[in-house]
């Protein structure tokens, strides 16, 4: 049984939103490279797999340096399935070959600006507390709470006006940004949930959280990292 943490990075090759998402080019690498590297660099795991249905997803994971690159059905691979079915299906598919790992951390290749650092505080985090689950954290930008939506023709605050007041004094609430998370196995796969029981929050910094989904946050990224002074990408 190995002692380090198995690193999962779920890259599947359909994005409809924006395709070919995953290996897109970002300041002259593609988008799966830096989750790759920052794994690799923050030597806090045993082996660093990569899971898609995708033969270039694939080839380009090995081009990198993962450790370990594994095809999915393609029934684990549309729009509808969710990330930790793609854990549960990697999970027992190392038990099937004798290799159990204790804990995992999953990096999704949407959060770029990620560093090594982040995933090894992540992870003292995780063992200091003794928790089941440790997630990356932002703030929202702007309160939920305040959020409205249109009935019919009228707009009408969608949590009801008792939110719609001064956000200082509305509770902070943060959505997890892809970074990274943390889970011990046996538990994971018992509850088949990452809101499970037991989660520890690790707040990243909201200069290094960005969520790529479209081609513009693809072009912001690229913003921040050509200007360090506005990332602060270099952390102790």
């Amino acid at each position: 049984m190995p002692d380090k943490p198995l690193c999962i990075i779920p890259a599947r090759g359909g994005s409809k939103r924006f395709p070919r998402k995953n290996i897109s080019m970002l300041a002259g690498k593609p988008l799966l490279a830096y989750a790759i590297e920052a794994a690799l660099k923050s030597d806090v795991f045993d082996l660093v797999c990569v899971s898609s249905e995708d033969e270039e997803i694939l080839d380009t994971a090995k081009n990198y340096g993962a450790q370990c690159v594994l095809k999915r059905p393609e029934s684990l691979a549309g729009d509808h399935v969710q990330l930790k079915d793609v854990c549960v299906y990697l999970l027992k598919s190392f038990q099937d070959e004798l290799c159990f790992y204790k804990e995992f951390g999953l990096l999704l290749v949407t959060n770029p600006l990620r560093v090594a650092q982040d995933i090894r505080n992540a992870y003292e985090i995780f063992k200091r507390q003794n928790a089941n689950y440790c997630m990356s954290l932002v703030p929202y930008g702007h309160p939920p709470q305040r959020a409205v939506w249109v009935n019919s023709r009228f707009i009408v605050p969608y949590f009801g006006s008792k939110y719609m007041k001064q956000t200082q004094l509305l509770d902070a609430l943060y959505r997890h940004d892809g970074s990274v998370i943390f889970a011990k196995t046996a538990v994971f796969l018992k509850e088949k949930e990452f809101y499970g029981s037991k989660v520890v929050p690790y707040f990243m910094p909201p200069e290094r959280s960005v969520d790529i989904d479209t081609p513009l946050d693809l072009a912001w990224a690229e913003f921040l990292m050509a200007r360090p002074e506005s990332c602060e990408r270099k952390i102790k």
